[in-house]
């Protein structure tokens, strides 16, 4: 740092003292106070006032910050004043004592491209602050200008600053230190609900496929017992085929028993009327021979005549009797079953 000085105020001192040396900018260039080399030599300063600052701001907590082994942490403010009393002194005495011509060579400084951003700042906070301490007395200004006064407003209004920002980048740090631990948890929260949607999706799908198995064995076990159902009820429908079949081989078969038996009554019928139209034609046969034997005699050719007349009439009689036969049929359709027929009658001997 102490080179840095050095070097700045080497190069601003390199000026003539002589009143007819200060004409604004132009006696600056004339004598080698190129701006733009200022420019470049205060950035670099101002980098270790800025350190110094921030190592004096918290003396016990700054020994990892840039500058922190540059300087003293307890001597800071001496260090600081030295190097801005150096500063100061060579604008003073470049310009002459001349307040509006450090004014103009401090805005030409400052706006250089050398020094930007937060160093234009303070450049511009450091040319305001000689200025307004600079006084119209030329020769006062050279002889008798007070720079440790000015230096020591002038790290007062650094060190507040400084230790502002330094506040501002440590609540940003805390902030960015939250900001990212509760990123951080809403990231494991995130993870955690993802893991906990996976896990439930994941036995939510297993509970699915386990009611999809359930189902489908339900389906097949209702089509196994539909099927089951279907050939008991084809089993079924064969017995209760056969059985009718059964039934009515049987119903025939009762029906073939019920005709031959309603033959055999209607013979048995028959057989009884002839017997008993035999009888009465017997008897009408008789009757009429008792009437020819009580009649006087007559002709043979007219007893036979009578003979055969007799006859016919006894044929004409029991003729019916023959009909009876071809009924039976009938009768036999008339029985339903083998218990409603009686017994055939017994021939009478």
């Amino acid at each position: 740092m102490a080179m840095k000085m050095n070097l700045l105020a080497v190069t601003i001192s390199a000026l003539s003292t002589s009143d007819a040396a200060f004409v604004g900018r132009k006696a600056f260039l004339a004598n080698g106070m190129q701006p733009e080399v200022v420019a470049l030599t205060l950035s670099h300063v101002e980098d270790e006032w800025r350190a110094q600052a921030a190592v004096f701001a918290d003396c016990g907590s700054t020994a990892a910050l840039p500058g922190a082994a540059i300087v003293n942490c307890k001597d800071a403010p001496n260090s600081f004043g030295k190097s801005c009393s150096t500063v100061v002194s060579a604008i003073i005495q470049g310009s002459g004592g001349d307040r509006d011509v450090a004014k103009e060579y401090m805005a030409d400084v400052c706006s250089q491209r050398a020094i930007t951003g937060w160093h234009q700042q303070q450049c511009n906070a450091l040319a305001i602050t000689i200025k307004g301490a600079m006084g119209a007395d030329r020769y006062q200004n050279r002889v008798g200008f007070n720079t440790a006064k000015l230096c020591t407003g002038f790290w007062s209004r650094f060190l507040t600053e400084e230790r502002q920002r330094i506040a501002k980048e440590n609540a940003d740090h805390e902030a960015d230190e939250k900001k990212d631990a509760e990123e951080a948890a809403t990231e494991a929260k995130e993870a955690e609900e993802a893991a906990h949607k996976k896990q439930a999706d994941h036995q939510k799908a297993a509970e699915a496929a386990h009611k999809d198995r359930e189902a489908k064995a339900k389906a097949a076990d209702a089509k196994a017992n539909a099927a089951e159902v279907v050939v008991h009820a084809e089993k079924k429908k064969a017995q209760a085929v056969a059985v009718a079949r059964v039934a009515k081989t049987e119903d025939k078969k009762a029906n073939k028993d019920v005709a031959k038996v309603a033959v055999a009554v209607a013979k048995s019928a028959a057989s009884a009327e002839d017997n008993k139209k035999a009888k009465v034609a017997a008897a009408a046969k008789a009757k009429v021979a008792e009437k020819d034997a009580k009649k006087p005699a007559t002709k043979p050719s007219q007893a036979v005549a009578t003979e055969k007349a007799a006859a016919t009439k006894v044929n004409m009689v029991a003729k019916p009797a023959k009909d009876v036969l071809p009924a039976t049929s009938k009768v036999a359709k008339a029985v339903p079953t083998k218990a409603a027929v009686a017994p055939a009658p017994t021939k009478a001997k």
